[in-house]
């Protein structure tokens, strides 16, 4: 095997979230029951939602890749999700999302948009290494699925068939919502609050679209716009030396001709850096604070293309 003998980095994007924190876990386990140790690391840190299931797992936190003879990237091809890393390079590369500027280096490249998570990736993968699926191992496979498909919200029948494959083999549902419990975190509410104060509402046909700014907890501002009732929110944290935007939108917006995973690509180029996502969850990060709005226009007239009208302004 192409990991056998040599010392191996499992690496994910920075603010992990449970998919990528349970696919890492879970190819760290699967390896090391074929002889093949591994560390697991991530950029910057491990999400507020992810620290229960990385408790006992000894994440590195901005790893040095030169010290790796093989680095594999899980859950993402995007280098402005792995900044913090030093000497970031990428030898193989497993992920569900559009591939971004490190696929082409890569010298194996697995990119599956048709999987809702990694985690599906990982399953998979174990299987075909004929590496058993215990009742730990399932659980956190399992946690890694729910969490990326909204608990199941956004599941279609490869994700329940996973799901029921992963409780045959053990996995305890009462322990897999355990895993994904979070404890409230005061900082996000705050930043959901300040987000709801400053937003700026547009009406695209019947469609609601907000926009905001924080400084920081982007992506739980834009859950908490969209709990409110936007159709669709976008939240920019600019930071002193980067963008990030987020977006969430309803599940509806598909059937509307809406994809923020494509959205978001361009975004990142508008903002020189890397963008994709999931059909109703687009990010981008990057360096040109010039570009947010161009960025936060594009965004705008994309969904006004998608509906068929033109956007009003609500005051």
């Amino acid at each position: 095997m192409l990991l056998r003998g040599r010392k191996v980095l499992l690496l994910t994007h920075h603010n992990a979230d449970i998919d990528a924190v349970a696919s890492t876990i879970s190819l760290h386990i699967g390896l090391k029951r074929m002889g093949i140790d591994s560390d697991i690391a991530a950029a910057e840190s491990i999400s507020k939602p992810s620290q229960r299931l990385a408790s006992g797992f000894n994440f590195i936190i901005d790893p040095d890749c030169q010290a790796y003879d093989t680095v594999v990237l899980v859950e993402t091809s995007v280098p402005e999700q792995l900044a913090s890393v030093k000497n970031l390079r990428a030898d193989i590369i497993i992920d569900h999302h559009p591939p971004g500027k490190l696929a082409a280096q890569a010298r194996v490249a697995w990119i599956d948009e048709s999987k809702k998570s990694a985690s599906q990736m990982i399953l998979a993968l174990l299987k075909e290494l004929g590496i058993g699926i215990d009742a730990h191992l399932a659980s956190i496979i399992a946690a890694g699925i729910v969490a990326d498909t909204a608990h199941l919200r956004i599941a279609e029948l490869p994700e329940f068939e996973a799901i029921v494959e992963l409780l045959k083999a053990g996995a305890r549902w009462i322990e897999v919502l355990k895993l994904l419990e979070t404890p409230t975190d005061r900082s996000e509410t705050v930043a959901v609050m300040l987000a709801a104060n400053r937003m700026e509402l547009w009406k695209i046909g019947d469609l609601i679209l907000a926009f905001s700014r924080v400084k920081s907890h982007e992506a739980a501002a834009a859950r908490g716009l969209v709990k409110l009732g936007a159709d669709i929110a976008v939240v920019v944290a600019e930071k002193e030396e980067e963008i990030r935007i987020s977006s969430r939108g309803k599940q509806w917006i598909g059937k509307a001709g809406i994809d923020l995973s494509k959205i978001f690509q361009e975004v990142g180029n508008l903002i020189g850096g890397s963008g994709g996502g999931h059909p109703e969850a687009g990010s981008a990060n990057g360096y040109d604070k010039t570009g947010i709005e161009p960025a936060i226009k594009f965004i705008r007239r994309d969904i006004e293309k998608a509906i068929g009208k033109q956007a009003k302004r609500l005051e």
